[in-house]
């Protein structure tokens, strides 16, 4: 009676309990059950990425973060070195003497052009003058010609060159063919040449040396391009052929600078 009763409450409690598949124990799906179902022809679970777990894609790697320039300092360029003289591009000088001219002339000319331009200026040693500018029917030099030997003896590190003589030179102009000057230049270019010889006339308030020092100062001038001025009493004024103009240029007026790009 009492097996009975207990095969009834068996049988009872088996009814009211729904029936289940049992769950596989996940923690042995990693050791030898794993092994054990791919040995039964079951595949073991892959592992996925933790970004497709998730169900989303994989985050983008943020950019490097870029430098910036609020704290720095401005970049400068470096400072411009000083101009070299008045005359933006010409710095340097060379006088060149053709045979003995006395030292007081050689040194108003260097003092004109360092006074009044700024240029340093270098003496260099006397030579002859070249045969191929001698003019045999006036007995005298051909300015020209001595410019067209000067201006390959420019010497390294200056930018201009100019003969000084004591002898008498002469050129070409207009309808007249030998005509005597104090100087004569190119212009603008790299060669002048200026003589003492017509400084030594007439003269009455100025000296001939400092004649010679502005004749100097005359024919640099139209080597940086100057012309002939018309002011009054400006160093570019033309002389005229007369000596006597040069004893009232005493300056290098406005117009002249502004053409030189004048540095102070």
């Amino acid at each position: 009676m009492r097996l009975f009763a207990a095969a009834a409450a068996i049988l009872a409690s088996l009814s009211c309990t729904p029936a289940r598949s049992p769950e596989p124990n996940r923690a042995l799906l990693g050791g030898g059950a794993a092994e054990s179902l791919r040995g039964q022809g079951a595949a073991a679970p892959e592992a996925q990425p933790r970004a497709e777990a998730r169900g989303s894609v994989p985050e983008a790697v943020p950019p490097p973060p870029q430098p910036t320039t609020d704290n720095q300092e401005p970049i400068t360029a470096p400072p411009l070195p000083p101009p070299c003289s008045h005359v933006p591009g010409v710095c340097c000088v060379a006088l060149q003497p053709f045979g003995a001219v006395p030292q007081e002339y050689i040194d108003a000319a260097a003092a004109g052009l360092r006074e009044l331009y700024g240029f340093e200026v270098r003496v260099l040693e006397p030579i002859e003058h070249p045969e191929s500018a001698w003019y045999e029917p006036r007995q005298r030099w051909r300015a020209e010609k001595l410019n067209d030997f000067l201006r390959d003896r420019v010497p390294e590190g200056c930018d201009r060159i100019a003969g000084l003589t004591t002898q008498d030179i002469s050129t070409t102009k207009g309808d007249i063919e030998d005509w005597g000057i104090l100087g004569l230049a190119d212009m603008p270019g790299p060669a002048a040449v200026l003589s003492t010889f017509r400084c030594r006339r007439k003269v009455h308030d100025v000296s001939p040396v400092e004649r010679f020092r502005r004749v100097a100062v005359h024919e640099v001038g139209h080597t940086l391009g100057l012309p002939h001025c018309p002011t009054w009493g400006c160093f570019l004024e033309d002389a005229g052929g007369k000596a006597e103009t040069i004893d009232r240029e005493t300056f290098l007026c406005d117009v002249c600078r502004e053409r030189l790009g004048w540095v102070e």
